[in-house]
């Protein structure tokens, strides 16, 4: 069975692998998936504001034609700082001017307080206060820092900032923002005078303090949550630091190895998500020849990732027909920081769906295992079946049900096994056919040899007296006993002939009508001085019935049945004769037949009597046969029956 199994093994593999390919075809779909919303994500973010503003800073009044950098440096210096945004002024070549946004300087403190215009409801925005730390001493920044973590550690809600200094109003985005709520927040640095939380921090109060919830605070550049802790919406913030290390990566690595969203040239086709799924250097060649006139695209790192815009600033605004401007600058929008990147995308897929995949592979192993074992189950069977034949079991039945091609070849196989087994069955009996006829043979040889050495020693003997006789009656009674013998070699070969034609079938019928009563009447009249010596009677019982046959055959075997009757019935006994529709037979009171040779009497050279032939049962039985009869022999209560049958 070991080719079976590993039939059974191939077939598991098989399926095991085309499951498996769907299988990883449907995990590939999801991480594409989770791939393109962090690759191509279109949703709004914190940063649109900024990315807005940057969209429209280059508005140029009818009579400014010429780029005007400063001020643009101007208006982005005056931009609030983000936590989430990153923005950086370049030059043609994409290499950095100015980075706004926080840096390892910045000791901020950042407010955040809801304000209503008037008695509406609705009317909210929000004003925010950059506080400036600068001016602190390390002492006084200490103390800051370990009574807001205080705070926070103890959960106090009932604590406000309180500060004194200088106001200047910053850039909002009344202008830009699609947010009606973004668009009414107000942003304003302070240079303090005064500081005061839970205890005075820095200066002295002079005048009327104002009254802020403390948001966030920034720590020599990076930015800090307070009391929120550091993870918004499940998203685990990149620290300022690290996000001014990625942003100063790109820009030196020319924006290399990023994933296009939306691009635009002077030379080429735009450039969408839907035709560019890979990464690709096309960026940073478009800015080194100039031709780049706008992108937004994704950076995809092992363990962050961001979003970029990247906006071309042209020395002359319009164009102007033959003539193609190239980029004075860019502006450069670094949002939508996340960690995690790659290793992420791939520790979700994992974890997140870890029962789903785990339950997807012990699936297709069990159903693959299955499957191939339904599918071999009835090829082992088959291979059993022909196992079993090919050691001469023919018990073996294999299921044909079913039209498929399995179901066929059993089909065959059984018809093939009862084949075989008829076949050899008949082969088997034909060998011992043989077999029993090279016995027969041999014995025939031995007994004709036997049967013919008797009278040829007499013969022999009475030739060598006669030659040395005179007497005439004893030469004569010599002649006798020759000519007696002789009689006897002569009657044995004949017997032989007519056996040896009736088995090789070389005789042809003379089939007539012949009426059994009379013949056998006619048998009696010549066995009548045997019949006196042993002072027999015969009774024939039945009419005359015809029947069809050769009539010196059958009287042959009427005269073997007679002869053997009168050989074998008791002195002064009577022999019937019986005579019925479809059968003839010739009953004798006797000595009977053993029960261990009575189908073997029919055989050549059998026979109970010493002085018969053992011929005359053969001729008979090859007589019959040929008439197609059936013959055979009871024995009954102290005696015997021959009899022979035919179809009616």
């Amino acid at each position: 069975m070991k080719r079976i199994r590993s039939i059974q093994f191939k077939v598991f593999i098989c399926l095991f692998i085309s499951f498996m390919v769907v299988f990883g075809y449907i995990v590939k779909t999801k991480y594409d998936q989770s791939f393109n919303e962090l690759v191509y994500n279109t949703d709004y973010t914190a940063s649109d504001d900024y990315i807005n503003f940057c969209n429209t800073i280059d508005s140029r009044g009818p009579h400014q034609v010429e780029l005007d950098l400063e001020k643009i440096k101007k208006e982005l210096s005056n931009l609030p700082k983000d936590n989430m945004t990153e923005i950086c002024l370049l030059d043609a070549k994409g290499k950095l001017i100015n980075q706004y946004g926080y840096n390892k300087k910045d000791r901020l403190l950042i407010t955040s307080d809801l304000c209503s215009e008037g008695d509406n409801s609705n009317d909210y925005y929000d004003i925010n206060y950059y506080i400036d730390l600068s001016e602190l001493s390390d002492k006084q920044y200490k103390l800051l820092k370990d009574t807001i973590k205080d705070v926070d550690e103890k959960g106090y809600d009932d604590i406000n900032l309180s500060f004194e200094g200088q106001i200047e109003e910053l850039q909002n985005f009344k202008k830009t923002s699609t947010l009606m709520y973004n668009a009414k927040s107000r942003y304003f640095k302070v240079t303090p005078s005064f500081i005061h939380y839970n205890t005075d921090i820095f200066g002295m109060k002079q005048g009327n303090s104002i009254s802020a919830t403390l948001y966030a605070y920034v720590d020599d550049g990076d930015y800090h949550l307070s009391w929120h802790g550091e993870v918004v919406n499940d998203i685990k913030k990149v620290s300022t630091l690290k996000m001014n290390q990625l942003t100063k990566d790109a820009i030196d690595n020319h924006f290399s190895n990023i994933y296009v969203r939306l691009a635009s040239f002077l030379d080429k086709d735009t450039i969408t998500s839907k035709e560019n799924r890979k990464m690709t250097n096309e960026i940073a060649t478009s800015i080194k020849e100039g031709t780049l006139t706008y992108a937004t695209f994704t950076k995809l790192l092992d363990d962050y990732s961001y979003q970029v815009l990247l906006m071309p600033l042209y020395k002359y605004q319009g164009y102007t027909e033959g003539q193609e401007h190239t980029p004075e600058a860019f502006i450069a929008v670094f949002y939508d920081f996340q960690s995690g990147g790659r290793n992420q995308l791939r520790n979700d897929l994992f974890k997140d769906n870890f029962p789903l995949l785990l339950g997807g592979f012990l699936f297709i192993v069990l159903f693959s295992y299955l499957i191939s074992y339904m599918t071999t189950k009835r090829i082992k069977e088959i291979d059993r079946v022909a196992m079993e034949i090919t050691n001469n079991n023919f018990e073996g039945i294999l299921d044909t049900k079913g039209s498929d091609e399995l179901s066929s070849l059993s089909s065959h196989i059984n018809t093939m096994s009862s084949n075989l087994k008829r076949n050899i069955d008949a082969l088997n009996l034909e060998i011992d056919q043989v077999k029993k006829m090279e016995q027969l043979k041999k014995e025939f040889i031995a007994q004709f040899t036997h049967e013919i050495k008797t009278p040829l020693a007499i013969i022999n003997g009475n030739i060598d007296l006669l030659e040395n006789v005179e007497n005439i009656d004893k030469k004569d009674k010599y002649i006798e006993v020759i000519n007696k013998e002789i009689a006897v070699i002569n009657d044995l070969v004949l017997q032989m002939l007519d056996l040896s034609k009736l088995e090789a079938k070389a005789i042809t019928l003379d089939k007539k009508e012949i009426d059994l009563r009379e013949l056998s009447e006619d048998i009696i009249d010549d066995y009548e001085q045997l019949l006196m010596d042993k002072k027999l009677k015969i009774e024939i019982q039945g009419e005359g019935v015809l029947i069809v046959g050769d009539r010196k055959r059958i009287e042959m075997v009427i005269q073997n049945y007679l002869s053997n009757a009168i050989k074998h019935a008791f002195i002064n006994s009577k022999i019937k004769i019986k005579i019925k529709e479809n059968e003839f037979s010739i009953e004798n009171k006797g000595k009977q037949i053993d029960e261990n040779r009575i189908d073997t009497i029919w055989e050549s050279f059998v026979s109970d009597d010493q002085k018969g032939t053992g011929l005359g049962l053969a001729i008979v039985r090859n007589i019959l046969e040929l008439h197609e009869m059936s013959y055979g022999v009871y024995n009954l209560q102290g005696g015997v029956e021959f009899y022979f049958r035919w179809k009616k």
